[in-house]
């Protein structure tokens, strides 16, 4: 443990000696996969495959992103009924850095999440990355509790964090939106972590109005393809929207 910690050490020295470059700028692609039909004298249960990529125009590591706003078209949501009432919180999870005392029954989904660490706007280091497991649960009756964990050799960092995530409704469709902590912005001190590629599966769960995700053709026209669209907010306060269509209505 004290060899991998020198090792960082030196890792961030050397960097914080290099000359700050400008970072590149981020480009962004997002795809996404949700099941058709759905009315609202008959909502259907759904379930969401979604997956994004960052890169930097100049091929350098990318800017962290802090924010994130993913907007399903069509689409509600109704966690309260995922277990009977019954939730595993990111607070939870974090007070135990573990979540070892999650029901089964709140585990929605899972992913993974791959980066590399270093400095934003400087090449990639190979050996630096960071690529840790996704599991998701239900967090509350109006949230989704996103935990990422992983360590040494997958990740530089030993990480351990959950993120409280808000499902929010509009005339259009459902949004998850959540902030991302430090500890996963800057996973060791100094340095940044450069998202690469983000892949997520949440279950279909429940029935109807009762289900986790449902479709009841609001704000997606029968027989017109649903967006997803996500607006990524980076460390800096730079916004981009990027959006691409994940099946039928």
């Amino acid at each position: 443990m004290r060899k991998v910690s020198l090792v960082v050490a030196a890792l961030a020295a050397m960097l914080c000696l290099t000359a700050v470059a400008l970072a590149g700028t981020n480009q962004y692609s997002v795809t996404g996969k949700i099941a058709s039909g759905g009315t609202k004298s008959k909502p259907k249960e759904v379930g969401v495959q979604f997956n994004y990529t960052i890169k930097a125009d100049d091929g350098t590591l990318t800017n962290p992103v802090k924010t994130y706003k993913i907007h399903f078209q069509g689409l509600k949501s109704s966690p309260k009924y995922v277990a009977n009432g019954k939730y595993c919180s990111a607070a939870t999870i974090n007070k135990a850095s573990s979540d070892s005392g999650c029901s089964s029954k709140t585990h929605v989904g899972t992913g993974e999440v791959k980066a590399f660490v270093g400095a934003a706007g400087q090449a990639i280091d190979p050996g630096n990355k960071c690529n840790l497991k996704l599991d998701i649960y239900a967090g509350s009756a109006k949230s989704l509790a996103l935990y990422l964990h992983g360590q040494s050799p997958d990740c530089i960092a030993p990480i351990s964090q959950a993120i409280d995530a808000k499902l929010t409704t509009d005339s259009t469709g459902g949004a998850l939106t959540f902030t991302v902590p430090p500890v996963l912005l800057h996973p060791v001190t100094g340095l940044d972590s450069g998202i690469t590629q983000v892949t997520s599966t949440i279950k279909k769960i429940g029935k109807g109005k009762k289900a986790l995700f449902y479709s009841d053709g609001t704000g997606c026209k029968s027989g017109s393809k649903r967006q997803v669209e996500v607006t990524f907010t980076d460390e800096g306060g730079t916004a981009s929207k990027t959006s691409a269509a994940a099946g039928n209505c």
